[in-house]
This record gives C-alpha cells, sequence and structure tokens, in this order.
C-alpha cells in the first residue's frame, strides 16, 4: 500500500515538474502579443517594401506594412479576418509545432524574425490567448465605480496617458479607442503597446482588465471644435504648429517646376498645393507663384475622416512618416467639418471682403487690437493692411483657426458675419510695407 502511495506522488511529483518545465515564460507570451499586433514596432525594425504574398489574392485595401502584422489577418479576438483562419484552434498547441507554421512559406518571415522571435511569437499562440468575448461581456457588466480600476489606472497609467487617457499625440484618446475598438485595446492591456515601455497588465488577471475596458469606456472624446482648430493651425504650417524640424528635402509631390520647389519646407505645407481658399487649381492658386496645378480639397468637405486620413497617409501625401496620430486625425477632421466657402467671406475676382467695415470696427477694437493695436500692427513682416487686401483668404483662415505656434484665439465658432466685417474692417488699415 505504502509502495503504491509513494510511487502515484512520485509520478505527481514529475507530472508537476514536466508542466512547469514546459510552461511559457510570460514575458515571452507578452512579448509575442505585441509581435503579434505589430511586428515593425517592436523590432523597430521596416518591414519589406511590397506587401505580404498572402494579401496577393485577398480583395482588401490594407496598408502595405500592416499586411506584415499577424493581428490584420487573423484579428483581434483571434478568430481570423479578412478570410484568413484564426489562431484560436492552435491555444494549448505544442509552440513546437506552431514554430513550424511560422517558418512556413505562407508567413514568409524569415528575413524579418529571428528564432527568439518565432518562439515568443508560438508561446503567445499557445498560451496567450484570451477569450476576448468574454472580457467585452464583463466588461458591459461592470457598473460607474465598482472596483478599483480607476485606481488602477491612476497609479499605473496615468503619468504616461493623463488621467482623461488622452496626453499621447501618437494614439488616439483611450475613451475613443476603448468605445471604438474594445478587443483591439484588451490585447494592447494584456501585452503592452509594440516597441514601447507599456507595461503588461497580464498578470492582473482577466477581471482587473475588463474592469480597466469598463473604465477607459468613461473616460472623455476628443473635443472636436479644438481638433478642427488644430487641424487647421496643421493645414497652415505642420511643421511650426507641432514642434518638428523644417524638412531638408522637397516634397515628392510637389511639381519639380513649381515656383516654391527649391523651398523643401514651403512644398510640405498643405497650404501651398491646396490654397488658402481651399480650391487649389480652381481657386486663387490658379495662377501666380503659389500655381501647382494641384486640385484643392473642396471636394473631401464632409468626407470620412478615416478615409481623410488613409489619404493622408498614402504614398502622395507620406505624412503617416512624419505626423503623429493626434495630428493626422485633427488635420483630417479639418478637411472633413472645418472648410468653409470663401467665396461667403471674400470676392473671388476683387478680393473685398463682403462684410460691413462699419460695425467690424467695434468687434475688431474688442476682440483684435489689444494684439495687433487699432491700426494693425505688423504680422509676419507684413502690416494687417497690405494682408487682408493681398492675400484675404490667408487672413480667414487664421482668424477662424489661429495662427501655427502661436497664441492667437480661434474664432471659428463666433459669428460667421462678424468674420466678415471685421475682415472689411481691416481692409481698410493702411496697407504699410
Amino acid at each position: 500500500m505504502k509502495k503504491t502511495m509513494f510511487a502515484t506522488v512520485v509520478a505527481l511529483l514529475a507530472t508537476f515538474t514536466t508542466s512547469l518545465a514546459s510552461a511559457a515564460d510570460p514575458a515571452s507570451v507578452v512579448r509575442g502579443g505585441r509581435l503579434y499586433d505589430n511586428l515593425s514596432l517592436e523590432l523597430k525594425a521596416r518591414t519589406p517594401n511590397q506587401p505580404n504574398p498572402a494579401f496577393k489574392t485577398q480583395q482588401v485595401r490594407v496598408a502595405m506594412a500592416d499586411t506584415w502584422n499577424c493581428s490584420e489577418c487573423h484579428g483581434w479576438d483571434y478568430k481570423g479576418k479578412h478570410g484568413f483562419v484564426g489562431i484560436s484552434g492552435k491555444q494549448n498547441a505544442a509552440p513546437a509545432a506552431i514554430l513550424a507554421i511560422l517558418k512556413n512559406a505562407n508567413h514568409n518571415y524569415d528575413d524579418l524574425l529571428d528564432e527568439g522571435d518565432r518562439l515568443d511569437l508560438a508561446n503567445f499562440v499557445s498560451a496567450g490567448q484570451a477569450d476576448m468575448r468574454k472580457l467585452v461581456d464583463m466588461a458591459a457588466k461592470v457598473k460607474p465605480g465598482q472596483g478599483s480600476s480607476d485606481k488602477v489606472f491612476a497609479t499605473v497609467c496615468a503619468n504616461c496617458h493623463g488621467l482623461e487617457g488622452d496626453r499621447l499625440r501618437q494614439i488616439p484618446p483611450l475613451g475613443d479607442t476603448a468605445r471604438q475598438r474594445p478587443i483591439e485595446v484588451l490585447h494592447v492591456a494584456l501585452n503592452g503597446h509594440p516597441g514601447g515601455n507599456m507595461p503588461a497588465l497580464r498578470t492582473l488577471g482577466d477581471e482587473t482588465v475588463a474592469n480597466m475596458l469598463a473604465y477607459l469606456q468613461t473616460l472623455r472624446s476628443v473635443n472636436l471644435a479644438s481638433s478642427i482648430a488644430n487641424g487647421g493651425r496643421l493645414y497652415d504650417d505642420w511643421q511650426a504648429q507641432a514642434g518638428g524640424q523644417r524638412q531638408a528635402l522637397p516634397h515628392p509631390s510637389y511639381p519639380a517646376k513649381a515656383y516654391y520647389a527649391n523651398v523643401p519646407a514651403e512644398t510640405w505645407r498643405c497650404k501651398e498645393c491646396h490654397g488658402w481658399d481651399y480650391k487649389g487649381n480652381q481657386g486663387v492658386y490658379a495662377t501666380g507663384n503659389h500655381a501647382t496645378g494641384i486640385k484643392g480639397i473642396r471636394a473631401m468637405a464632409g468626407a470620412d475622416p478615416e478615409k481623410v486620413m488613409a489619404i493622408l497617409r498614402s504614398s502622395v501625401h507620406m505624412f503617416g512618416a512624419v505626423m503623429k496620430y493626434r495630428d493626422l486625425l485633427d488635420l483630417a477632421n479639418f478637411v472633413s467639418y472645418g472648410q468653409i466657402d470663401m467665396d461667403k467671406v471674400v470676392d473671388q475676382k476683387t478680393g473685398l471682403a463682403r462684410g460691413d467695415a462699419a460695425k467690424g470696427s467695434a468687434h475688431y477694437r474688442t476682440m483684435c487690437a489689444a494684439c495687433h493695436g487699432l491700426e494693425g500692427r505688423y504680422v509676419a513682416k507684413r502690416a494687417m493692411g497690405r494682408v487682408t487686401k493681398e492675400d484675404p483668404w490667408h487672413s480667414v483662415h487664421n482668424m477662424l483657426n489661429g495662427h501655427p505656434d502661436d497664441t492667437m484665439p480661434a474664432l471659428r465658432e463666433i459669428d460667421s458675419k462678424v468674420i466678415n466685417d471685421v475682415l472689411a474692417h481691416m481692409q481698410t488699415f493702411q496697407a504699410k510695407r
């Protein structure tokens, strides 16, 4: 009897020891989760210059770099996307078997992943998949104030993300993302952000992570009015507004024979191609030194900002490489919601404001004179009288959105008639040089 019991204990200990030896390292699992999210960010390396071959027969519009991300094929819920089979069937599979799949021709990762990367990714597939639908359902049942996720967020997350989750301009505000893409947020919360220093919260347990999602969904959205005004300043000069370096090389899409082709920083300004009246080659910039032959953005007014962002990231604009996510979003919001019909403010043929100069005088003296003086101090080395006569569309744009990298308020929410009248009044100033 004793020998039998002893043998049983030994067998159990052997099984337990084997289990521990084969258990995936949690650090390897979460790194695999980050690789699954975005390979190039986690590896800090460029993806190939062509789409993943597996996408050749897929009739979907996906950015070239994204075709190399596991998440783009297999989904944030791990059940498949774009017609691809998910990885959920490989949960608890032997990592060695998953390694073999990662090395096959369908993945074509030979030049992207080394053996350690593949092992981390295999460990995630085997041991790191969470039941995303269950976690979302758990989050939906959390009542405001329930649990301690607000305290976890305030102590673990807010130092980087801010108490309202909107401090980092490289990513969307957390509240918006948690409401729009909750499963993606759960994946990042569990594994951390690729290429960053965000802690993985997997060790806190499913319930805490689900409660965290519920809390994030209560955070505020981006302020649309502020976003539009900032987008207007970015449209003017994003290099100044975003505090980045001036571009040293001309924009590849700027015509080589156009006037400012040898002034690289100017070729990257949106207004230089599309004009202050937003009409491009159909408006004021149809002729003169600013003429490029490029069409305007008026047709994009009212478009889905996500579609505008896709255009901004395209090979034509290339802004995805030089601007942060939130700046791209603000610029897209301006294009979608911030354009006005300049013809209602300025006569295109004469350049004269359509407002009442006498009425504009009182508004100017109360809103503008404290900074600009009663007769219009110099702005950008030119007197306001001259600026508003020579380029009134520029003046209107700045009145509505403010100046880049400056404290001038954006007057977008003020009655448009007031803007017309103030412009008319400023055009009465002497056009001093």
